[in-house]
């Protein structure tokens, strides 16, 4: 591909432009995440956001590399039916999502990508997205690896949490930090809350930092009063800048090892 187009964004190439590309030396990533409602305070499209700006940051660090990495266009839509009860909300059905992740993929592999990865911003999706994976490489032979952007940076979020165990659930501390960082004038912390979560039992743990070994499924109408679980209260700017930085350094280094790795090791043929 022509040096003098460093687009990162894979919809604004033109498909000369992407049929020029090298297949061994590109790697989409895919961002998904959700549109849900994240308290009164933030704006629904949060997960989704926050997925799709770590993405965008992570492949302008390429632009100059003789590796590409190009963010395909976002899963808006996750699966969120436990925020339902609140306005806002947009929730798709746990088959209709793998099904989109599936057909992404399905439609770049035949012209031969197989480099991928899934950048999620949602907790609803993590148990899909290992389920989806999983049947693709059933179905297509492919291994593609997909994170949470949160769990690549536990021992961050414990270092600047000043939030007990429960401040980082939803809306809370952490993603009230990062969107003080990416975006402060769609925050309205005059309308955050603290409102930490009620756990169901001793083994339950709704926290970024340190999740329980137990999960009950959550209906936020029923087990918050205001969409939070959390303490957005103590978020800050400098916290969303460690958290987004932190982010983007764990998972270029994961996207470094993913390119050591042959087509092979990938794709069966």
């Amino acid at each position: 591909m022509a040096q003098g187009n460093q687009q990162i964004h894979y919809w604004k190439l033109s498909w000369k432009e992407i049929a020029a590309l090298d297949r061994d030396s590109t790697l989409i990533i895919i961002p998904t995440g959700a549109i849900e409602q994240h308290g009164p305070h933030l704006p629904v499209d949060t997960d989704i956001f926050n997925a799709t700006a770590i993405s965008e940051g992570i492949a302008e660090q390429y632009k100059s590399s003789k590796n590409r990495v190009l963010v395909a266009p976002p899963i808006w839509w996750g699966t969120s039916p436990h925020h339902l009860g609140f306005p806002g909300t947009l929730s798709l059905r746990n088959e209709t999502f793998a099904q989109i992740i599936t057909e992404t993929i399905s439609s770049l592999l035949p012209h031969g990508f197989y480099r991928f990865l899934l950048i999620n911003g949602h907790g609803g999706n993590a148990g899909n997205l290992t389920a989806t994976v999983s049947q693709i490489k059933q179905d297509y032979a492919l291994s593609v690896p997909t994170l949470s952007y949160w769990t690549m940076i536990k021992q961050t979020l414990i270092d600047i949490g000043t939030s007990p165990l429960g401040g980082m659930g939803h809306a809370c501390e952490m993603e009230t930090s990062l969107a003080l960082h990416l975006r402060p004038d769609l925050v309205r912390m005059d309308l955050a809350i603290a409102e930490m979560p009620t756990e169901m039992t001793s083994w339950s743990c709704i926290d970024f930092r340190a999740g329980g070994p137990v999960g009950i499924a959550l209906d936020f109408k029923r087990d918050s009063k205001h969409g939070i679980m959390g303490d957005p209260t103590v978020a800050t700017a400098e916290k969303g800048k460690r958290i987004y930085e932190d982010a983007k350094k764990a998972i270029h280094s994961c996207i470094e090892e993913l390119f050591a790795l042959k087509k092979s090791q990938l794709l069966r043929d």
